[in-house]
């Protein structure tokens, strides 16, 4: 899961590249004049009503994995939607769901198996909308190495993150009839590209939006690489997802639905228009570390993600059950949960606001 201002000796998986920011920002609507004037431009003469207080808590820092969420917090959909939206980084210590489990945030945002990992641990957390549909991970290999085909993983160096990602990596290694530990060299990849860069590693991890940029940042054209996509290896497991409490849903549904309903309208935004959208992620760089052209970079490969298959009907924030039980069945296959999920997510609050936002003729499908 990836980065601010990526750094070729130090990144972050799903968007981690800088490890010291201050994980204790918190971006608020409140303190932005313009988006609530523009909620209440838009209804001249009515009294504005109070805007119900929402936080939402980030798997890492701020970045443009995350831009749907910043574009909404800036343009004042939030607030339009009467809320008044906090956006808490996430961090290298932090876990998301134990904080929306412990109601220090509302909502909260990870990769679908680490959700089903808490529910398994007696978490009552629902997934509400499912806003990447595929998996940007992949295994990356200089051409010059000879890795041209999945047959030729044997007897290879591969880097691997050993931070509840290796699972579509044993997938696939099992799909292919392969002993990780004796068919080849598997090394605990750290959140970096040098040792691949200085061909330490024959394969290393990388996602689309994140390490593969910086690789290409570093002065490496795709033309040298060869790219291994774990999709189109038939052991994707679901990445970015919305969930929130259980109990908080119930009684909250309609704060849920408006909430969704103005992040869908965010994330629209961001694929009409990426770079615009890297250029509102980095005005919340408060650290001054972002690099403009990688946030507008990632902006642009992370709609791939989100506007990918059913999604492209259906709209954004769609669960596609299908993805959902290959993500379930991956995670008990592989001892990431002990039992298979029941009442993991609820398309309902997703099926409310992408309705809502049809009515207005505001959803987005391809």
């Amino acid at each position: 899961m990836t980065h601010p201002v990526p750094s070729v000796g130090q990144t972050r998986r799903g968007g981690r590249s800088i490890r010291r920011l201050a994980l204790s920002l918190c971006v608020t609507a409140g303190l932005l004049a313009t988006p609530l004037a523009t909620a209440q431009a838009a209804h001249p003469g009515v009294r504005p009503r109070a805007l119900t207080p929402v936080t939402l808590v980030l798997k890492w820092v701020p970045q443009a994995q995350f831009a749907g969420y910043y574009v909404a917090l800036n343009k004042g959909y939030y607030a339009q939607m009467g809320l008044d939206v906090k956006i808490q980084p996430g961090g290298p210590d932090i876990v998301p769901e134990q904080v929306v489990e412990s109601g220090a945030a509302d909502f909260g945002l990870d990769w679908l198996p680490s959700l089903l990992t808490q529910r398994d641990h007696g978490q009552d957390l629902v997934n509400i909308a499912q806003i990447y549909q595929t998996t940007g991970m992949r295994l990356v290999a200089f051409k010059s190495s000879g890795i041209r085909s999945a047959a030729d993983f044997k007897g290879k160096r591969i880097g691997v993150w050993y931070s509840g990602n290796q699972y579509q990596f044993l997938a696939w290694m099992a799909k292919l009839g392969y002993n990780p530990n004796r068919d080849m060299t598997v090394i605990h990849q750290g959140f970096e590209v040098n040792t691949f860069l200085s061909h330490q590693l024959d394969m290393a991890s990388a996602m689309t939006y994140n390490e593969l940029g910086v690789i290409l940042e570093s002065g490496v054209k795709m033309n040298q690489l060869n790219v291994f996509d774990y999709g189109a290896a038939g052991v994707s497991m679901l990445e970015d997802g919305i969930y929130a409490r259980s109990g908080y849903l119930k009684a909250h549904r309609d704060v849920a639905v408006r909430f969704l309903e103005a992040s869908i309208m965010g994330w629209q935004d961001v694929v009409r228009d990426p770079v615009a959208a890297g250029k509102i992620v980095k005005t919340y760089d408060t650290a001054g570390q972002m690099n403009l052209a990688h946030q507008i970079y990632m902006a642009r490969e992370v709609d791939k993600l989100i506007m990918f298959g059913p999604a492209k009907a259906k709209g954004i924030g769609y669960m596609d059950p299908m993805a959902f039980a290959r993500t379930a069945d991956l995670s008990k296959r592989y001892g990431v949960i002990t039992k298979m999920p029941s009442g993991a997510y609820d398309q309902s609050y997703w099926q409310a606001a992408a309705a809502a936002l049809s009515a207005k003729h505001m959803l987005m499908t391809q």
